[in-house]
């Protein structure tokens, strides 16, 4: 005759034997190591470019956003190079617009000289007592092809078009290109204590009737081409807006403005990591890392911005002169 065992008390004698077996502490943190993280996007629109560098930091706990001190790298050797030679950047500081966080100004590297699209461009880090780091880029070539869609009519006189119409634009971009997006702002010209001033909107997709909650146009993956299309509605809405904003002011529609931004794979290749699990329903709690950097964290991307502009002729109905 065998004695009979029961299955509950084995399984509280291998628990308390697995209890019993194990002193050490566990914790899901591994070693900290120090590394450089720099950031920087180079663009053709400005004449001075930007590079922040950083180092990463550790905390107590679990939640990175215990951290409310910058870790800015000053005193590193910062270096672009591109077809026309090297620049050594030089540190500044730059004013914070949002401070709920970070109370100090922002630390950056900043060269004066105009990035050319089409073009291979290199940032070196040697930051002492830290390491070195570096990476490239290839900026997008200019658009091949731009021009306005449906022409410049309903652009001029949007309310005798007719019924329905729309305000947009094409673009043939290069191999170069892997997503792009798009801006459509109104620049005009206000009288404000006797003096004019100089101000801009930027057309929505789509608004709600206070224009309280406004849609812009996302990143868009290229496929060759951009295209955008803005209803004659939404645009007449905003050329309204601007006189509400400004009641009984003189104002001067100066002209229309279109803008392509063209991204480069590595900044595509950034955004599209770090949107890819924003997913609502998910049950993951990692959160991926994107870098192109050697030896270090970070992006370094490029940017192209081509761009269409139309003047409003003088007698533009929504003139108040």
């Amino acid at each position: 005759m065998h004695r009979k065992i029961y299955p509950h008390f084995l399984f509280v004698g291998i628990a308390i034997l697995l209890f019993t077996s194990c002193n050490d502490s566990f914790s899901p943190k591994g070693p900290f190591e120090q590394q450089l993280v720099v950031y920087s996007v180079l663009s053709t629109d400005r004449d001075i470019q930007f590079v922040r560098v950083y180092t990463n930091y550790d905390v107590s706990g679990f939640d990175p956003f215990q951290n409310n001190s910058d870790t800015p790298v000053k005193g590193a050797r910062v270096v672009l190079t591109g077809p026309h030679g090297s620049y050594t950047l030089k540190d500044t500081l730059l004013a914070r617009a949002d401070t709920s966080r970070y109370k100090s100004p922002i630390t950056a590297y900043t060269g004066r000289f105009k990035v050319e699209g089409g073009q291979t461009y290199l940032v070196t880090v040697d930051a002492p007592g830290i390491g070195t780091t570096s990476a490239s880029v290839l900026t997008p070539s200019p658009a091949q092809t731009f021009n306005w869609m449906y022409g410049p009519q309903i652009l001029d006189d949007p309310e005798i078009y007719g019924a329905a119409g729309y305000v947009g634009a094409m673009a043939k971009f290069s191999q170069y290109t892997k997503a792009y997006a798009i801006q459509l702002v109104i620049e005009y010209l206000v009288l404000a204590a006797a003096e004019w001033m100089e101000e801009s909107i930027e057309v929505p997709l789509w608004a709600s009737s206070n224009f309280a909650s406004v849609a812009y146009p996302s990143v868009y993956k290229a496929n060759g081409y951009g295209v955008v299309y803005y209803s004659k509605d939404i645009y007449i809405r905003t050329l309204q807006r601007v006189i509400k904003l400004h009641p009984g002011s003189k104002l001067i529609f100066q002209r229309i403005v279109i803008r392509f931004l063209q991204i480069d794979q590595n900044w595509y290749d950034y955004y599209s990591t770090v949107r890819k699990f924003q997913d609502p329903f998910s049950i993951r709690l990692d959160e991926p890392d994107f870098t192109n950097l050697i030896k270090g964290y970070g992006v370094f991307g490029a940017f192209a911005i081509d761009s269409l502009q139309h003047l409003y002729p003088d007698e533009f109905p929504y003139n108040r002169r």
